[in-house]
C-alpha cells in the first residue's frame, strides 16, 4: 500500500470517526423525565370574561407625559378593586407617580418567604375605529372571541392573573407567599413614569422578589423547528431598544432645479445600506440555552445540527437569518427603518432630511456597538443620534432556578404537555427594570394564539378567544399553587421584615 493510500484511508477513518462522534452526541441528547403531577383542571366560569369585557371599556390610552389628565386610570383601578374584593381585602395599595399602582397581597408566611411579583401594564396603544370590525373599546364578543384594544396587550393577562388568585381565595385557600401585583401605566412609552418609579419605590424599601413574571414569550407551533408539539417560550431576558435618528443637510431649493445629490437621495441611500449591511448574527447565551432545551424534542435531522451547532454554526446562522423574521431576530441585532422626513411640500428640496431606525439590540451587544455599526455603514455625511429612551439588553435570568422550573411545570400541566424553553424576548417590557429586585425575572404570555392574531397586537381587530382567556386563568391558578403554597421547592428562607412593604 502506498503512502498516499495510507494517508487517504487515515483521513477517511478520522472523518468517519468524527461523524460517528457527532451522531453519538446527538443520540445522547435525551428528553428529560416529565414532571410528576396530580393536577386537575379547574372549571372557570364566565366571570373572567365579564371582567375583561369591562376592562376593555376603560380607554386607558398611554399618555404622552405624566402631566395630562389620567383620571381614566383611576377609574380603571376602581373597577379592579370592585371586581376583586377578596384580593383587595388582604392587600395594601400603593399609588406610584399618580397612576401606577401596587396591590401587595399578604401571604400567611410573609415573614419567612420572599414574595413574587406579577406585572402587567394598564395602558394600551391608541385604536382609531377606522378599519375595525368592532368598537375597539366596546369589549364585544363574537364567535368565541373578545374584541377590543388590550385583549392581548395586556389586559387579558392582567385580568386572568387577578381572577386566578380571586378563584383560590373564593375556595378558602390562602397562599403562604405574598403576591405583589405591579401595574404600570406607560409601558407603551418605555415605562419611565410607571414601572421605573415602581421599582425605585420598592428598591428604597429593600423589597426583594423570589421571581417576577411579566408579559413576553409566546406559545409557538414546534413544527417550524422540527418538534411535534407546541413550545412555550419564556423570556429569561429581553433585547435592548434604541430609536436612532439619521440626519443629513444639503442645499435646498426648488425641485425644478435639483442638485446632483439631494438630502432625500443621500438619506435614502443610507437607509438602503443599513438594510443591506446588517449586524452579524451570533448565538447569545439565551439562544444557546434555548437550543439545549429544545434539541432532545427535535426530529433527527434538526436535532443533529442543533446538538452539533459548534460544528455547523455557520450554516445554522445563515438558515435562521433567512428562514423567517422571527428566527432572524433571535440571532442578531435588528435595524428597521420606520420613519422618513423631508420637505413639507411636494415641489421643494428640503435642506434637511431625517429618518428613524428602530433597533432591537441582541444580548451580548450594546448601544455603542449599534451606533458604531450604523456610523460605519452610512458614512461620515450622515449625523447619527440615539434618541432618549434607549436601553441596553437586560440581564439574563437563569433557566435552572427552581422558579423557572415551576413555571415550566405549570405550562406542562395546564397546556397538556407543552414544552417550555428559555429564550431572549425580542421586544421590550416593564420587566427590564426589575432585575435589581430579583435574580429571577421571566417573561411569558400564557395565550396559545392563532398565527393571524400576532398582527392584531397594536393593529386592528385585536382579540382574544374566550377559551384562551379561561386557560390563562387556569395557568395563573396553578402557578400560584405551585409557587406560593407550602409545596414550592425553594427552601424557606428567613427574610428581613424590610423584604416586604407590610
Amino acid at each position: 500500500m502506498t503512502i498516499g493510500a495510507i494517508i487517504g484511508y487515515t483521513v477517511l477513518a478520522l472523518f468517519l470517526g468524527f461523524i460517528a462522534f457527532l451522531i453519538i452526541r446527538t443520540i445522547s441528547a435525551r428528553k428529560p423525565k416529565p414532571p410528576e403531577s396530580n393536577y386537575v383542571p379547574n372549571d372557570i366560569d364566565d366571570t373572567v370574561v365579564d371582567n375583561l369585557v369591562e376592562a376593555i371599556k376603560h380607554k386607558t390610552i398611554t399618555m404622552p407625559n405624566n402631566d395630562q389628565d389620567g383620571s381614566v386610570f383611576l377609574e380603571y383601578q376602581a373597577f379592579l378593586e370592585k371586581a376583586y374584593p377578596l384580593i383587595m381585602k388582604n392587600s395594601t395599595k400603593y399609588v406610584i407617580n399618580k397612576y401606577s399602582v401596587i396591590y401587595a397581597f399578604k401571604g400567611t408566611e410573609s415573614d419567612s418567604l420572599l414574595p413574587i411579583a406579577i406585572l402587567a401594564h394598564q395602558d394600551v396603544v391608541p385604536a382609531p375605529a377606522k378599519d375595525w370590525g368592532f368598537d375597539p373599546f366596546g369589549g364585544e364578543i363574537s364567535e368565541g372571541y373578545i374584541y377590543g384594544r388590550g385583549t392581548q396587550d395586556m389586559k387579558g393577562q392582567m385580568i386572568s392573573a387577578l381572577d386566578g388568585l380571586e378563584f383560590l381565595l373564593r375556595e378558602g385557600k390562602k397562599p403562604a407567599r405574598s403576591i405583589y401585583f405591579c401595574f404600570g401605566h406607560d409601558e407603551e412609552r418605555a415605562g419611565i413614569y410607571g414601572a421605573y418609579e415602581i421599582v425605585k419605590f420598592l428598591q428604597q424599601r429593600d423589597v426583594r422578589f423570589e421571581f417576577v413574571l411579566d408579559e413576553g414569550g409566546a406559545i409557538i407551533d414546534g413544527k417550524i423547528i422540527g418538534i411535534n408539539n407546541k413550545v412555550a417560550l419564556v423570556g429569561t431576558c429581553e433585547k435592548g431598544y434604541a430609536d436612532v435618528t439619521l440626519e443629513v443637510e444639503k442645499l435646498g431649493g426648488h425641485a425644478s432645479t435639483p442638485t446632483r445629490r439631494t438630502a432625500v437621495g443621500l438619506m435614502s441611500q443610507a437607509v438602503y445600506k443599513l438594510e443591506k449591511r446588517k449586524m452579524k448574527p451570533f448565538f447569545s447565551e439565551p439562544v444557546k440555552e434555548m437550543f439545549e432545551t429544545l434539541a432532545p424534542y427535535m426530529n433527527p435531522l434538526f436535532k443533529f445540527f442543533i446538538v452539533n451547532r459548534r460544528v455547523f454554526g455557520w450554516l445554522l446562522k445563515r438558515v435562521l437569518t433567512i428562514a423567517s423574521p422571527f428566527t432572524n431576530c433571535i440571532v442578531r441585532t435588528t435595524i428597521a427603518p420606520t420613519q422618513m422626513f423631508g420637505a413639507t411640500t411636494p415641489n421643494t428640496l428640503p435642506p434637511v432630511a431625517k429618518a428613524n431606525v428602530n433597533c432591537r439590540i441582541n444580548t451580548g451587544e450594546t448601544i455603542d456597538d449599534l451606533t458604531n455599526h450604523i456610523k460605519k455603514v452610512v458614512g461620515k455625511n450622515i449625523k447619527v443620534t440615539v434618541r432618549d429612551g434607549a436601553s441596553n439588553p437586560s440581564l439574563v435570568s437563569s433557566p435552572d432556578s427552581p422558579a423557572f422550573k415551576m413555571i415550566g411545570k405549570t405550562v406542562y400541566e395546564v397546556f397538556d404537555g407543552f414544552i417550555m424553553a428559555p429564550y431572549p424576548f425580542i421586544a421590550t417590557s416593564d420587566s427590564k427594570y426589575y432585575h435589581v429586585l430579583s435574580d429571577n425575572v421571566y417573561r411569558f404570555t400564557p395565550f396559545e394564539k392563532e398565527e393571524s392574531d400576532a398582527n392584531r397586537i397594536h393593529g386592528v381587530n385585536e382579540r382574544l378567544s374566550v377559551n384562551m382567556l379561561k386557560t390563562a386563568t387556569q395557568f395563573f391558578i396553578r402557578l400560584y399553587e405551585n409557587t406560593c403554597f407550602d409545596d414550592f421547592s425553594v427552601p424557606k428562607r428567613k427574610s428581613l421584615v424590610s423584604n416586604h412593604l407590610y
